[in-house]
């Protein structure tokens, strides 16, 4: 597991399952799905690996994205294409090659580390 220093979020882990701080920084940051124009909501996408995992994609937040059961089949099975820049930015290629830039998803959220208490 490799976690942020600072704020203590999980950035990768050496599995294909997202754990549950990943899953929630990731309903944060992206609230829908990551399709452009989807607005169905995170809590009802599945999250998906951009690079897949059977690749070699990491669980990483840089790699992880929510996409409804619709887009996230439409990027497996067909000709779309989609690649994750930095901060979560999405760029999507159609079959026609035409790319179409998602900006960066900006959470209204900020996580704080758990503070952990004493034993006594």
């Amino acid at each position: 597991m490799l976690t942020e220093p600072v704020e203590g979020t999980v950035l990768a882990v050496d599995r294909y399952r997202a754990p549950w701080p990943q899953r929630r920084y990731l309903r944060a940051r992206d609230q829908h799905c990551r399709f452009p124009g989807c607005r169905r909501a995170a809590i009802r996408c599945e999250i998906d690996h951009t690079i897949d995992a059977a690749r070699g994609g990491p669980t990483a937040l840089g790699n992880l994205a929510h996409l409804c059961r619709r887009h996230h089949s439409m990027k497996q099975f067909t000709r779309w294409r989609v690649r994750q820049l930095a901060r979560g930015a999405l760029e999507w290629t159609p079959p026609t090659g035409r790319v179409s830039r998602e900006d960066a998803p900006a959470p209204p959220v900020h996580f704080l580390p758990e503070v952990s208490r004493p034993p006594f």
